[in-house]
């Protein structure tokens, strides 16, 4: 067995607390606490855009995309992308040809707010196919409310057909690009012949968005995913540790080899605990491992993987700060490493800090 010879401490010992407190950390050894340190705090994105609709509700939106009227499944999916998006978002919807014939038929049903998800819903739904399609004057009401705003704006088109009010859609975009206003203009095709789907194309590229040629359900679907994702994300942040100063720490460690079996050694420490002026401070002697045997609930401020510590010494002050030293010798062939701990001793002891591990013996 390992043989250690403890020398003289420089405070002095009290017997009794001594006692007591190798009993209580005997007791204490197997003791574990809930220590969950990975807090992470959800940053709000800088660059979120509010979100406007421009919703075709013409009469050919009466008409059928496979197995479901147009106008259901501009519903559906419109629903599906605002659901998705985080409360904080404003949305609204401009829409044309709603009950109202003809070309100046253009609205603005629900203006961009956040969190009023149900009205935004049930103008949505309320919306009946009728009139025309007049894209270039649904762009304009869109510029000239938005521009009001000074901030950025998504124009999200839903539309089965292009200009049919001989209005010009891109110039009315490249105007809003001259006035400096901040936005993006976005299309999702419902059923378009090849030519219709050629304009739309041009037409979001001019507005620095996305086409999206929607054939069938499936279509609309991975194209709402596709925008959603292009959203940007919430930044998680690991919240750092509070930086603090160590209650304990080791200042120094001398080592003298004596002879060719045994090390002598002199740890010295200062401590501060301004919470009590009854402290003891613990040495544990562990066996060095290469194996970490790393325990996720073991008490922050007591010595870890307490299955290595091979022996335990302390010395107690009546003090609220101040530093001592342990001398002990200890075999030259054990790898060996040390770990403080400090302990209030003022009522029922607790341990408060330690000071981390520290080769011995290299």
């Amino acid at each position: 067995m390992p043989f250690f010879r403890i020398f003289k401490f420089r405070p002095l010992l009290h017997n009794e607390k001594l006692k007591y407190i190798l009993l209580i950390s005997i007791l204490l050894s197997s003791s574990f606490i809930d220590s969950d340190t990975s807090t992470e705090l959800v940053m709000p994105s800088q660059s979120e855009s509010a979100k406007l609709f421009i919703l075709d509700a013409s009469g050919s939106m009466n008409e059928y995309l496979g197995i479901y009227q147009k106008v259901h499944l501009a519903k559906k999916y419109v629903r599906h992308f605002v659901d998705k998006l985080p409360e904080e978002t404003e949305v609204g919807f401009i829409a044309y040809g709603n009950r109202l014939p003809g070309c100046q038929s253009s609205r603005l049903y629900q203006p961009l707010e956040k969190g009023n998800r149900p009205g935004f819903q049930n103008k949505l739904f309320g919306l009946t196919p009728s009139g025309a399609t007049p894209l270039a004057e649904s762009i304009r009401i869109a510029g000239d409310y938005i521009i009001r705003r000074k901030s950025p704006t998504d124009l999200i088109l839903v539309t089965d057909g292009i200009e049919s009010c001989y209005g010009n859609p891109e110039k009315e975009l490249q105007v809003l690009q001259q006035k400096g206003v901040n936005f993006k203009m976005h299309i999702l095709g419902l059923g378009l012949k090849p030519e219709e789907k050629r304009i739309m194309q041009s037409l979001a590229k001019t507005g620095n968005g996305k086409y999206y040629n929607v054939g069938e359900d499936s279509d609309f679907f991975l194209a709402v995913e596709d925008l959603l994702k292009q959203e940007p994300q919430p930044k998680r942040t690991e919240i750092e540790p509070e930086k603090r100063k160590p209650k304990i720490r080791i200042s120094d460690i001398e080592r003298k080899q004596t002879d060719s079996e045994e090390n002598f050694y002199r740890v010295k420490f200062v401590f501060e605990n301004s919470d009590s002026d009854n402290q003891c401070v613990i040495l544990n002697l562990k066996r060095r491992s290469s194996v970490s045997f790393k325990t996720q609930n073991w008490n922050p401020q007591r010595t870890t993987e307490p299955e290595r510590v091979l022996r335990t010494e302390q010395i107690c002050f009546k003090t609220k700060k101040g530093e001592g030293e342990f001398q002990i010798s200890a075999p030259a062939h054990l790898p060996l490493n040390l770990e403080l701990e400090l302990w209030d001793t003022k009522g029922i002891p607790s341990s408060v800090d330690k000071s981390g591990e520290k080769n011995l013996t290299e």
